[in-house]
């Protein structure tokens, strides 16, 4: 074949380069991709063997077990090396259910963490800014006072204090 008849242009930058060599790097791409793909694939199901076998692999104690497994990715092979070095107990063994753990990312769990937390700083802030509550019918009794004795003393019941130096 003929040299130039094999060239192409390259999109964007200009080059020319040989066709064949475009394509041996496009396939070089197209395998790793698929790799690593693979790999994630393999994991996902790893974890769901796990999952189904009854470990939680975001628990800390657990996770030890997960990482250092090198078995069978089966539930039973699973659950059976779990049973032997003790990370699960034999008599309640059920799937792990990721709804129930607490660093689950579900977008209801998300919203009501966020929720809750702007509640306790609306409450932190009102706290900082706001002024002490007083009873409604204060400002009157205060100026129905007859004496500066009566004016104290219920000042003070209100949780006020008075400091008059003389």
């Amino acid at each position: 074949m003929n040299e130039e008849n094999e060239s192409i242009v390259e999109e964007g930058t200009g080059e020319t380069r040989n066709f064949r060599r475009v394509l041996e790097d496009r396939a070089k791409e197209a395998e790793a991709r698929a790799e690593a793909a693979e790999s994630e694939l393999t994991t996902f199901k790893k974890n769901e063997a796990f999952r189904e076998a009854g470990i939680n692999p975001n628990d800390p104690r657990q996770s030890y077990f997960v990482k250092g497994y090198e078995g069978e990715v089966s539930t039973e092979a699973i659950r059976n090396a779990a049973l032997e070095a003790g990370f699960i107990d034999g008599n309640n063994v059920q799937p792990f259910d990721q709804s129930t753990d607490p660093r689950s990312m579900e977008p209801v769990e998300t919203v009501t963490y966020r929720e809750e937390l702007m509640a306790q700083q609306r409450v932190a802030n009102a706290s900082v800014e706001g002024l002490p509550v007083a009873q409604p019918d204060l400002r009157e009794r205060l100026t129905s006072a007859k004496s500066a004795e009566e004016l104290k003393a219920l000042w003070q019941s209100n949780g006020g204090s008075v400091n008059v130096q003389d």
